[in-house]
């Protein structure tokens, strides 16, 4: 027993010696963080109040308090452009849908001053027109206020028609007198007028083109930025330009007039007076 005795007590030794730098260690690690890492968290969870919407917000919707509201968000997490204070919102109009709960951001808002309805959704430098349109003109009715369209003018005056694009992702401000869409999701919608939003420019060149023939949309995707490549319109096969034929015209010519002489007796008298022709009364001098 003596001779295994020393070793006993080594392995006793080592063992409450590993247990002990285990021990240690699971200490040190569940000590308080370091400073750097103790303001990343206090940064984390210290919040701050901002403005959220209290319910659905339709666009073109005039703010105030009683569709607003604060909640308590993480400083580290607030959106670029939230509101602090409803004061700050009173009388701005929304120019996009917000859905109950979520923060007021400035770009989601129109202008202070811009007033309120379908003014307040038209940006500085641009124009809202409307046009007439058809089943076939408005695409089945599944042009809806956000979508985007490409304006095609038919030429019907020249000899053969012809058709080209005007004007490229041009955004559909309204739909007869709506100026959002309902939650029909996606549902076509037959009306009989198409407001677009256009800079002035295009609302003029669209104006003329309009009394120059026909109009027509074309529904686009939103996220298409490259512009249509317009293929040229081909001759139609076997119809050729025929050119006018010159007509000559016949040139009459008339016989020069000659003189008539006539022989006047008075008496005893004679005289002779010369004419221009025979039906002529000038005298030839």
């Amino acid at each position: 027993m003596k001779k295994y005795g020393a070793l006993i007590a080594l392995g006793v030794a080592i063992i409450f010696g590993v247990l002990a730098v285990f021990l240690a260690n699971r200490l040190i690690t569940t000590q308080v963080p370091t400073e750097i890492g103790t303001t990343e968290a206090k940064e984390q969870l210290s919040v701050t109040a901002i403005v959220i919407a209290a319910a659905d917000i339709p666009i073109g919707t005039p703010l105030s308090s009683a569709v607003l509201t604060k909640a308590q968000w993480p400083k580290a997490n607030v959106p670029k452009g939230a509101f602090h204070e409803i004061k700050e919102l009173e009388g701005r109009v929304a120019v996009s849908k917000l859905s109950a709960g979520t923060p007021l951001l400035k770009a989601e808002l129109a202008e202070p001053g811009s007033g309120a309805g379908l003014v307040a959704l038209i940006p500085r430098g641009t124009r809202a027109m409307s046009i007439r349109v058809d089943e076939v003109i408005g695409v089945a009715g599944f042009i809806l206020p956000g979508t985007f369209v490409d304006v095609v003018h038919v030429d019907t005056k020249k000899s053969k028609d012809v058709s080209t694009i005007i004007l490229e992702k041009i955004q559909v401000l309204a739909i007869a007198q709506e100026a959002y869409a309902e939650e029909e999701g996606g549902k076509a919608r037959i009306v009989r007028t198409v407001t677009l939003l256009l800079k002035p420019e295009e609302a003029t060149l669209l104006a003329l083109k309009t009394r120059e023939g026909s109009i027509h949309l074309l529904l686009r995707s939103p996220l298409e930025e490259k512009k249509a490549e317009v293929v040229p319109q081909p001759e139609p096969k076997g119809e050729k330009k025929v050119k006018p034929i010159p007509v000559l015209k016949s040139r009459v010519r008339s016989p020069r007039p000659k003189p008539h002489t006539i022989e006047i007796i008075r008496g005893t008298t004679r005289k002779e007076v010369t004419f221009k022709d025979v039906e002529s009364e000038d005298i030839v001098q």
